[in-house]
């Protein structure tokens, strides 16, 4: 059975993905027009619909009350974590390599500080997918996550635009 911690860990990395669009300051300057596109395309409302940890997959009730909320380069849950991740950070982009590639850095928690690489896709308007490597690893170069690799795979389905606050 997968931790507390792993799970909402997943929410945490995941954020980074359905979120990620311009560097960690939040300025605009030099952003490519991909990256301008990409920003329109992953800010929203999120439900994490699939994940899969370390090799193990999350379990359907968890995934279906993991929201997250994109907005530019910046990502918060709805709900505060429980398990001592991060409920916020933010994250670059760079979609102009194949695979597209996603670094985030979460606000707090455990792993504050530390920059968590991953590679991300938009395959339509409300979908995206993303696989992180361990906070401080290496980016991984495909989207899975077996036992042992310590990466972090989601999908995730838009439910809504930025909420306003």
């Amino acid at each position: 059975m997968i931790k507390v911690t792993s799970i909402l860990a997943i929410g945490v990395v995941a954020a980074i993905s359905a979120s990620c669009a311009n560097n960690p300051t939040g300025s605009t300057t030099a952003q490519s027009p991909a990256a301008q596109r990409d920003y329109e395309l992953l800010s929203g409302t999120w439900q994490l619909t699939r994940g899969v940890d370390n090799g193990t997959p999350v379990p359907a009730n968890v995934a279906r009350n993991t929201i997250l909320i994109t907005d530019r380069n910046t990502f918060r849950f709805p709900k505060a974590s429980r398990a001592g991740t991060s409920s916020a950070g933010h994250f670059t982009i760079n979609p102009d390599t194949r695979p597209k590639q996603v670094d985030s850095i979460a606000e707090g928690g455990p792993n504050a500080g530390q920059v968590s690489r991953g590679i991300y896709e938009i395959p339509d308007p409300t979908h995206q997918r993303a696989c992180f490597g361990p906070p401080g690893g290496p980016r991984p170069t495909e989207f899975t996550s077996t036992p042992g690799s310590h990466r972090i795979l989601q999908y995730w389905t838009k439910i809504g635009p930025v909420p306003s606050q």
